[in-house]
């Protein structure tokens, strides 16, 4: 079973996501271009894109569900930029990433949990020239 883990703050705060679906995955955009020549379409392989991925899960408030790994997130109600961190079954670091939060929707369930969709994309860091 994979684990998410997010790190707030470089590391200042680390976070195991409680439910982590079963489909979790970036998509990666390659940047390729379209001009027309004189005898048609021609293709130019571009740089790859940031890459986004979309999670739609739960947060348990108050609760903890036998499911959950020990060290699971609670406290749904937390909004923080973050890193964004997955391990495989067996530990090992499959994606490691700084990454903004784009799109952020969610709904209180009648037992009290949040379900919310979200979708991350990457960000990298802008360093000036030396």
């Amino acid at each position: 079973m994979y684990q998410v883990i997010l790190s707030i703050n470089n590391n200042e705060e680390v976070a195991v996501l409680p439910a982590v679906p079963t489909d979790l995955g970036p998509q990666l955009p390659q940047n390729n271009g379209t001009y027309e020549g004189l005898s048609g379409d021609y293709n130019t392989l571009g740089p790859m894109g940031l890459w986004e991925m979309s999670i739609a899960s739960f947060f348990p408030v108050g609760r903890r569900y036998s499911f959950m790994p020990a060290d699971a997130w609670t406290d749904g109600w937390k909004m923080l930029p973050f890193r964004i961190i997955i391990l495989d079954g067996n530990g090992v670091c499959r994606m490691n990433s700084p990454c903004s939060v784009d799109q952020f929707e969610w709904h209180v369930k009648r037992n009290g949990d949040i379900s919310y969709s979200l979708t991350l994309r990457e960000y990298r860091f802008i360093s000036g020239a030396k």
